[in-house]
């Protein structure tokens, strides 16, 4: 009766965040994600898994305990992860957000802890390859690793890195600030996020691998024992997809479709609070789209600032500050956004150890 209970409150509020997150999208009139075919149709496929909370369903045999479990897997593997990895950076919104987030950090600007919902999410994504491409970004190279998550080669990012650098040590900033950007942004492609690599979960339960279990839990006595068997095998997969599972807890519990949808109102709205939006209208009438023009301003003027600014907090471009307008701007926007906006469940840490959820109630 338990699991039947949290299974049809879980799928209630996440399915309202789902809902709320469209609904707000379609009034940030400088946003183009709606009509974005990776946003539409991730979203259309996810609000089809709603048909399992059908009342229909609600005196039949969908809701006995293994069955209730079972809906829920697929809502969170199939829907939320697989969808949702596919929605949240469809705008390049994750990595603009991330990549800030990341230079605030290393600069001392924000410190840890200081806005919990960007820690859930930070700590989530920090070893994704398609955002960081290898190992997290130290102070100095920022600009170089972000373009080349954007699908610029070695050369051309070293490029964009050294005009970042010019520009904030010397105040050279070019004539026309996209052209080299544009030229070598033209064409390229960003990097999925793969599921996998944020879950093993996803890979032990979606894809079936379980190359790199390891047995944690067996004396050494029992595993000479019954190595090879299948029952042993059984028992090694179970425990280590339920290890990994306890760990992720906290990336299950986020709702990646109501968070996509808050990051790109966040890049949308910074580009006002940073006064953006006159140079960016060249891009509202190219194939780019705004969005890189965005991404131009962002890296060679925002993360070149915190990469090579003597004073990353007070160096200015268009008459504001570099450091202290976005992190004054990142603390007030994700400060605002209620938990139940975000969280399907949220995850606690109880006194006697281990992890508790608490359902986050409509």
């Amino acid at each position: 009766y338990e699991i039947m209970k949290v299974r049809k409150c879980v799928f209630g509020v996440y399915f309202d965040q789902v809902r709320n997150a469209v609904k707000l999208l379609g009034n940030e009139e400088t946003s183009d994600m709606a009509s974005c075919p990776g946003w539409h149709h991730n979203v259309s496929m996810v609000s089809f898994l709603e048909n399992f909370g059908l009342p229909a369903f609600d005196d039949r045999s969908m809701w006995n305990p293994l069955c209730a479990g079972t809906s829920l897997s697929i809502l969170t593997y199939f829907g939320n992860l697989e969808a949702g990895c596919a929605v949240v950076d469809c705008q390049a919104q994750l990595r603009i957000v991330l990549y800030l987030y990341h230079g605030l950090l290393l600069n001392g600007i924000i410190q840890n802890g200081q806005i919990p919902l960007l820690d859930y999410i930070y700590n989530a994504f920090k070893d994704c390859k398609a955002l960081w491409q290898g190992a997290l970004p130290c102070k100095g190279d920022l600009v170089h690793k972000f373009w080349i998550c954007f699908g610029m080669s070695l050369k051309e990012s070293r490029q964009m890195a050294e005009r970042a650098k010019r520009t904030a040590r010397e105040g050279i900033v070019p004539s026309d600030i996209f052209a080299e950007g544009t030229q070598f942004c033209r064409g390229r492609k960003v990097n999925p996020i793969e599921p996998a690599e944020l879950a093993t979960t996803f890979r032990r339960i979606c894809e079936r691998d379980f190359s790199d279990v390891r047995d944690k839990h067996h004396s050494p006595e029992t595993r000479r024992k019954s190595q090879g068997s299948e029952s042993y095998m059984f028992a090694v997969r179970t425990n280590d997809t339920l290890d990994h599972l306890e760990h992720e807890t906290v990336l299950h519990s986020i709702n990646l479709v109501s968070v996509a949808y808050y990051l790109e109102q966040f890049v949308c709205s910074l580009s006002r609070v940073l006064q953006w939006e006159p140079h960016l209208q060249p891009f509202n009438e190219s194939s780019l789209g705004e969005r890189q023009g965005v991404a131009i301003l962002f890296a060679q003027h925002l993360l070149g600032a915190l990469d090579f600014a003597r004073d990353p907090m007070n160096h200015e471009f268009l008459g504001v500050p570099m450091g202290l307008a976005p992190s004054s701007f990142m603390v007030e926007f994700f400060g605002r956004i209620p938990a139940k906006n975000v969280l399907w469940f949220q995850a606690v840490e109880p006194n006697e150890g281990g992890v508790e959820t608490v359902l986050i109630r409509r």
